[in-house]
């Protein structure tokens, strides 16, 4: 006998079913031209570029932040206590990238449900990622100009959208 095998059963079953658990495995099942998954790699895609822009965002302020730091006032021994608009300045600027880094963070971890919790029909699932990627979209164009109005608007889309995927997922 050539597989292990435990209380007569073999713990690695072969043939046609090691097949099929491989392909799973390998995304061999996966059906890019299913509407629900088109719609879900889109969504994916989008959150992604929208990374990619608050990303190249903050590599730009953490730029500007190094120019602050460059030109802060250092102590002397005539002045020990340099003005403080400097440091606030600088504090307040670390402060909005810690900002720009949380939505990132939220934006990455916005839920797209998988087949296996979705279980409506596959129209209302159509409809449902279809209006998770309408969303994403706006978010994507929010994010077109970005300074503190655009950012308060990415917040609400992103609770609009929290709010779509709980309604449907709870109900």
């Amino acid at each position: 006998m050539g597989r292990l095998s435990r209380y007569g059963v073999a713990l690695a079953p072969s043939g046609v079913i090691t097949e099929l658990l491989k392909g799973t495995l390998d995304l061999w099942s996966y059906d890019y031209k299913n509407p629900a998954n088109a719609f879900r790699d889109q969504s994916v895609r989008l959150r992604n570029l929208c990374d990619d822009v608050l990303g190249q965002y903050t590599s730009q302020l953490q730029s500007e932040l190094h120019n602050l730091h460059q030109h802060l006032p250092q102590p002397t021994r005539e002045n020990p206590y340099p003005k403080l608009e400097g440091l606030e300045a600088v504090e307040a600027m670390e402060s909005y990238i810690r900002d720009i880094e949380a939505l990132r963070i939220q934006i990455r971890s916005a839920v797209s449900p998988p087949n296996e919790f979705v279980t409506r029909s596959q129209w209302e699932n159509e409809q449902f990622l279809g209006d998770l990627t309408a969303i994403d979209q706006e978010l994507l164009l929010a994010l077109t100009t970005i300074d503190e109005d655009s950012l308060a608007q990415v917040h609400r889309i992103l609770a609009r959208r929290e709010a779509r995927v709980l309604a449907y997922v709870v109900h």
